[in-house]
């Protein structure tokens, strides 16, 4: 600190820079101000940001087809976007690494699921899928018309939105794997209705 006076030896006050000038008993007293903190975040703040920018990548995989084709409309108080973030959050640990594929939701919606759904492929490395479930009772018409869609994923990279083929009225069928890079590993199903404005949510398969 230093005591300072213009030229015409008054007193000056205010800031300049890093520099601030202020009155202390009739005199100019200069000061530097103290610089920006930094403040250090702890391992747990340090995790959480890199489980969240992990999340953020994932999620960045689905927002040209997925998110805008499903998940935009389900969403009432926030974007597609975030729903999609919030539901498949829990899907990944604390060090943001994709733990359980199984509990990833790459679809949801008013549409049901039937029961006792399984998926599995025709041989050993093959790329023809079996999917088999439950006859549902008590529905028919346009219904059984709905049509399976399914999305691969291996090492990390996902398929486009594919139709098997196959119809909800078809109980028993296979279908062909979308082609992918990488050989394929899971599997996620749901169902479209015939406007393809609802969904069902997906289901997992590990094959």
């Amino acid at each position: 600190m230093g005591e300072v006076q213009d030229i015409y030896g008054k007193n000056i006050t205010g800031k300049v820079g890093t520099v601030s000038f202020y009155i202390s008993r009739g005199k100019t007293i200069m000061r530097s101000l103290p610089g920006k903190r930094v403040r250090q975040m702890t391992a747990n703040q340090l995790r959480n940001q890199h489980r969240f920018q992990e999340i953020r990548k994932f999620c960045g995989l689905f927002k040209a087809i997925v998110i805008p084709q499903i998940w935009n409309d389900l969403a009432t108080t926030s974007s597609g976007y975030h729903l999609f973030m919030k539901t498949n959050s829990p899907a990944f640990d604390q060090d943001g690494i994709l733990a359980d594929p199984l509990k990833i939701r790459l679809s949801m919606g008013k549409l049901t699921l039937p029961e006792g759904m399984q998926a599995q492929r025709t041989s050993p490395g093959g790329t023809t899928i079996r999917v088999q479930w439950k006859k549902e009772l008590n529905i028919g018409g346009l219904i059984l018309r709905q049509p399976l869609m399914v999305i691969s994923v291996g090492e990390g990279k996902y398929s486009t939105i594919k139709a098997t083929g196959l119809t909800r009225g078809t109980v028993d069928g296979t279908f062909e794997l979308p082609a992918l890079a990488s050989p394929a590993t899971h599997i996620y199903l749901f169902f479209e209705s015939l406007d393809q404005r609802y969904y069902s949510e997906s289901v997992c398969f590990e094959i």
